[in-house]
Formats: C-alpha cells, structure tokens, sequence
C-alpha cells in the first residue's frame, strides 16, 4: 500500500548517511574555517562511552589532525516524537539553520562596519552558561550546555524549533528597524557634512561669511564673488569697473570695496560693494571674465538655524550609532545562541534518523588543522565506514535526503562557524 511504501521510504532515510556541508576545502583569507559537529552511535547506557571517545581522541590527534571537545546534547531530555515529525522536521531545520546563520552573520557585518572608522574590530562576545560569563564564539562552542530556562526541553521538538525561529525573526525584524533608523541619521549627518565639503564654488557659506563681510543699506549692496586663484591679479585690476547699468556711463562699484573672505586650494571668495541698479550688469561682465557668483543672503537666523541643524544631525547620529551598536552586542549574542541550539536539535533530529530509537550517540566538536580537513575526512572515515552500506557512498540509487545536499558522510556531520564567510 502507498501507506507501507511511505514508511519504507522513511525508514530507508533513516538509515542513510546523513549529508553535510563540505569542508574539506581550505578557509578562505579572512575566513574562520567553520568546525565540525559530529554523532556517532553508542551501545545501549552509554557502555562504551569512553571508548568512543578515546578511539575519535586517538584519530585526530594521529598527525595533529584537530581540536576536539565532548559536546553536551541533552539527548535523554528531548523528546524523540514520531518518524514522520523528524522527516519534516529535518528539512525544516535545515532551511531554519540557513536563515539562522544569514540573521546572526548579518548582525555581526554590521558591528564590523559601525567599528571600522573606529580603532578597530572587537569580536563580539557571547554569554557562556548561566554565571554570567562572556567569551567568544569558539569558547561558547566547546563550553555549549543548552538553555534550558530559555528553551525547555520538555516540550515537542517542533516547539522547540518554532520557538527558536521565533526569537531570530524577532531580532532580525527588530535588526531591520533599527538599520533604518541608523540609515537615516548618517544619511542627515552626510548631508551637512556635504554641505561644508567641495571648493568655495560649491559649499555652504553659513560658517564662511560673517555680519562683518557685508554691506547692505537702501542703495548699496554686496556680492560673494569666486575668483579662481590665478585670476586674482585680473580681478584687482578690473572688479572696480565691471558695475555698468544699461544706457549709463561709468561703473557703479563702491571703490576699494573688495576683501577676500576665504580661500581654498584654487578659490579666493571675495566681496564687492555696489550700487543696486548695477548688479545685473555686474553679473553679466563677471560671467565674461569667468568669475562666479555666489547667491547667498547673509540672515543670521537663518546662519544660527543651519548650525543648529548641524549640531542635532551630529548628536542625533552619535546617539543613534552607540544604541545600534549596543543593540547589535547584545543581540549577535542571542542569535548566536539560537543558531546553535538550532544545530544542535538538528544534529539531535539526524543522529535519531541514522541510528534509530532510543536515542544512544555521542556527539564531538571538531576543529580541524588547517590544510588537514581532508586527512582528517579520511581518518574519521576509517573509524565509521562500516556505519553505512558502500553503495550509499557512491554508487547505487541516488537519495532522496532530507537537509543539505552535499556529500555523504558514514556519521552525521554538520559545519557551525565562529565568523561569516569572506566576501
């Protein structure tokens, strides 16, 4: 019956060696060469617990292959379920495991960017236990003890699952508002800076010109003038006479008015007193000679006004930047907690797959030598081949896995990292 047909399509997937991600090749430049998370079964109460790890110890301290630590899975508190709530689930915490490490690593690039322009990148620390210790992400993973306060064991595996998918969607929501609140004061704090940067041509004059710099009565009037630094000997000898008013002779320039104001690397900004009626004309005879026109009305309202919006897109952006820093610390390490407690009920789901009910395996954190993944691959393989029939190795029928889609290996074997991938 389709009914029987579907329970020999579980039970033939239970049995099948779990995928998992390839580590075999080397880390790349800047990045973290992920570790290993591994099960292998034991006999019936654990009797053979020691040898298990003796014979693992032995293999990968052969040649200095790895690091390795017992890894604490509550494999008598969680609750097994049935065959076909662990197929549905195996799928879903792999793509669940996905969307974890995408979170958690997106929280710790933008911790990396806020500190960059500062004196350097601070890894982000992680709470260790329930003393209130903090480490690193390597020292969480070899002291790992599940939260049992935060995520009961005693209930479904589904709800557990849930439960901690919950919590990441929360904080990448949460993340999301936050980057954008973030955003928008450096995008406010940029644009006063822009307004100060570029040459005299270009850049606010409220912090240049001064009360002082300008002469305003009911005739007379003053403009800002950009002269470029190799025509300032032309301007001297000219500016007096550029103030013409059609159908009148003479210029209308107040004489000696101009005074240079600023300067940069190619511009003087420089003023000049003329009688109202002759501004126009002013303009135009500049034009001619490639002097340029600043249209700027000095108001000291306005002038206090602009610094004022200066200062509060300054303090705004430095406050707003130290909460989303703090925020980011302290939520980096709540999702990388649930990142790996996602792991390990995933590595909890496949081991029960493979090597059936009640659940009896031990799992180890592996942290291979650099350039030995390989070796190590092939040592590890030696100890556990004879777990999986040959022709699942390679050869036979293709499997319909559930989770990664990698290559095979004779025990389950996940990646967890301690850095996101290299760009």
């Amino acid at each position: 019956s389709m009914a029987n047909r579907r329970k020999g399509d579980h039970q033939r997937r239970a049995q099948a060696p779990a995928r998992a991600p390839s580590s075999g090749r080397a880390a790349m430049d800047g990045e973290a060469a992920p570790f290993w998370l591994i099960s292998t079964p034991l006999r019936a109460n654990y009797t053979n617990a020691n040898d298990e790890w003796n014979k693992i110890l032995m293999a990968t301290s052969k040649s200095d292959l790895a690091q390795i630590w017992h890894f604490k899975v509550p494999v008598k508190e969680l609750k097994v379920g049935t065959l076909d709530t662990l197929i549905a689930l195996s799928d879903d915490l792999a793509k669940a495991d996905s969307t974890a490490k995408s979170t958690t690593y997106s929280i710790y690039n933008k911790l990396f960017d806020l500190q960059k322009d500062g004196v350097g990148f601070e890894e982000p620390e992680v709470p260790i236990g329930a003393n209130g210790r903090v480490g690193t992400m390597e020292q969480y993973l070899a002291d790992f003890e599940w939260d049992s306060a935060k995520y009961p064991v005693n209930q479904p595996l589904k709800d557990l699952a849930e439960s901690l998918c919950a919590s990441l969607a929360r904080v990448d929501e949460e993340g999301k508002a936050k980057f954008t609140e973030y955003n928008q004061a450096r995008t406010a704090k940029q644009t006063q800076e822009r307004k100060e940067q570029g040459s005299l041509m270009v850049k606010s004059l409220a912090d240049v010109v001064k009360k002082e710099d300008i002469l305003e009565t009911e005739h007379i009037t003053t403009l800002l003038v950009c002269v470029p630094k190799y025509a300032m000997k032309d301007w001297q000898t000219s500016y007096a006479s550029l103030g013409t008013i059609e159908g009148k002779e003479g210029s209308y320039v107040v004489p000696g008015s101009s005074k240079t104001v600023a300067e940069d690397q190619d511009f003087a900004l420089v003023t000049v007193a003329l009688f109202k009626g002759a501004v126009e004309g002013f303009k135009h005879n500049a034009i001619a000679k490639r002097f340029t026109i600043r249209d700027y009305a000095f108001d000291a309202d306005s002038n206090t006004a602009e610094a004022e919006e200066k200062a509060k897109a300054l303090s705004d952006f430095d406050r707003v930047k130290s909460a989303f820093m703090r925020w980011c610390k302290t939520n980096f390490a709540e999702a990388y907690a649930a990142m790996v407690h996602l792991k390990v009920l995933r590595l909890f789901v496949e081991s029960v797959l493979r090597y059936g009910v009640p659940p009896n395996f031990q799992a180890v954190l592996i942290k291979p030598r650099p350039r030995k993944e390989v070796a190590l691959r092939k040592a590890l393989g030696n100890l556990y081949g004879h777990l999986a029939a040959s022709e699942m190795l390679g050869g036979g029928d293709e499997i319909d896995m559930p989770g990664d889609t990698s290559e095979f290996f004779p025990y389950v074997s996940l990646d967890v990292t301690t850095a996101p991938a290299a760009a």
